[in-house]
């Protein structure tokens, strides 16, 4: 069963501006490597690194074909979670208050 403390670290995932432009690049498009380095402008190591704790936590997943390693978001549930949240920092910024 899930419970806040499992949340909690599920949350912190999103907690590193790193792990978001990762993510976020790969919103719309499978990227490899260099690709993610390229578009989010992080170093290889920084994105080898964020790309394996993504992946573990089942946020990310890769395809090997041949030499080529292309990764893509394995659950689209996170973009809306992410998209909802962005929404909600809007709204906060704009000083509307309602639920």
């Amino acid at each position: 069963m899930i419970n806040e403390k499992d949340i909690a670290e599920f949350f912190k995932l999103f907690s590193n501006d790193g792990r978001l432009k990762i993510i976020s690049s790969l919103a719309t498009d499978n990227l490899t490597v260099n690709e993610i380095v390229e578009k989010t402008q992080l170093s290889q190591s920084l994105v080898s690194q964020q790309l394996k704790l993504l992946k573990n936590a089942r946020i990310l997943t890769n395809e090997k074909i041949g030499k080529t390693v292309t990764y893509s978001i394995y659950d689209r549930h996170i973009l809306h979670l992410l998209k909802d949240v962005a929404e909600h920092l809007d709204e906060q910024e704009g000083g509307n208050h309602e639920p």
